[in-house]
């Protein structure tokens, strides 16, 4: 093999050498593309549920702390009616049991006097 041939084998070699570097850097260009979008995607998501936690704390600072006030609110007024009723009910029974007391004494006073 002459040094020419040598020459002309070798540059082939380094052209087709050439095209395949070409080729992984198409497919270089490719991935790093996919990888950019990748990352749009990303970032898009986590906007997207730091928007998610805004409503939602926003809602449970509205609407829930709104329903516990108003709860609150009615179970005050509620146990204050228990308290009225539960006054009004020691008031009954101690009447019933000063009832019964004078029922009893009007009861022994009458058998004395018969």
């Amino acid at each position: 093999m002459t040094d020419r041939q040598i020459l002309e084998t070798v540059l082939t070699e380094v052209r087709g050498l050439g095209s395949r570097m070409d080729g992984f850097e198409s497919q270089m260009d490719k991935f790093e593309s996919q990888m950019d979008r990748m990352e749009e995607r990303q970032k898009r998501f986590e906007e997207e549920t730091r928007n998610n936690f805004a409503d939602i704390r926003l809602h449970l600072e509205n609407i829930t702390d709104r329903n516990i006030s108003i709860l609150a609110e009615n179970h005050l007024n509620l146990i204050n009616k228990m308290d009225v009723s539960a006054t009004w009910m020691n008031r009954i029974m101690i009447n019933e049991v000063k009832l019964n007391a004078l029922t009893d004494q009007v009861a022994r006073l009458q058998a004395k006097s018969s």
